[in-house]
């Protein structure tokens, strides 16, 4: 069973969390931007938060999004971080603000084709397993450089920038780690000029380890118990 009750004030704490994580950071809140993680929660829970003035969400499952988009006002921004299928693919339209998880050329080639029937341009952020987890998905590093030389064939997929997992089993040390090596990524890539990539967004840090990101440079934070509360 999943409680509600008090979002309204968990939100407004992880809101004044990630002002002081900037401040720490000499940066400007406003650079970053909280995806409230509404995987298996109800929609009266994603009603609250909305209430509040939360409006950007993200979804691990296209089934899941899917009955939630088709509920939630549509002013709602909906984000995928899970990892996609790419028979799952067809279900997507244009609600769909960002995919985070673009993480091999099948789903790439996948995606343009959908993009291309449906006149949309997808904007995706590359995942990269910095933490080399066997458990978690994503391209080496070694590999994304590649991986984005190649977005200039696919024209209906614009990257907008990485994504990342911490290690289950990492440190607080090892996780600040992984999320500066990704900037570190990110600032060596960026001056590629490659056609279809700007890689201005990074996408880490959850609800256990979001002030580290921030502090090694996150733009989109993805946070679930700290808003919406520990499962029972």
């Amino acid at each position: 069973m999943i409680q509600n009750t008090g979002i309204e004030q968990r939100l407004l704490e992880v809101r004044q969390r990630i002002c002081q994580a900037a401040k720490r950071s000499n940066r400007d809140p406003s650079t970053i931007r909280l995806l409230a993680v509404s995987k298996t929660q109800p929609i009266s829970g994603l009603e609250e938060a909305y209430q509040t003035g939360q409006r950007a969400f993200a979804e691990n499952r296209v089934q899941e999004w899917l009955e939630k988009a088709s509920i939630l006002p549509e002013d709602c921004e909906w984000h995928l971080i899970g990892r996609l299928q790419t028979n799952k693919v067809k279900y997507l339209n244009h609600k769909i603000a960002m995919i985070h998880s673009l993480d091999r050329f099948p789903l790439l080639e996948t995606l343009n084709r959908h993009g291309e029937k449906l006149n949309i341009t997808w904007t995706a952020l590359v995942q990269v397993n910095v933490a080399r987890d066997p458990a978690k998905a994503g391209l080496m590093p070694e590999e994304v450089a590649d991986f984005l030389n190649s977005v200039a064939e696919f024209p209906h997929v614009r990257v907008q920038g990485l994504m990342t997992i911490g290690a289950l089993e990492a440190s607080m040390a090892e996780t600040q780690g992984f999320f500066r090596q990704l900037r570190e990524l990110r600032d060596t890539l960026q001056p590629g000029n490659r056609p279809g990539v700007d890689l201005r967004e990074l996408s880490m840090g959850m609800s256990q380890d979001f002030e580290l990101a921030i502090e090694e440079g996150a733009t989109l934070i993805r946070v679930g118990s700290q808003i919406f509360g520990a499962r029972s």
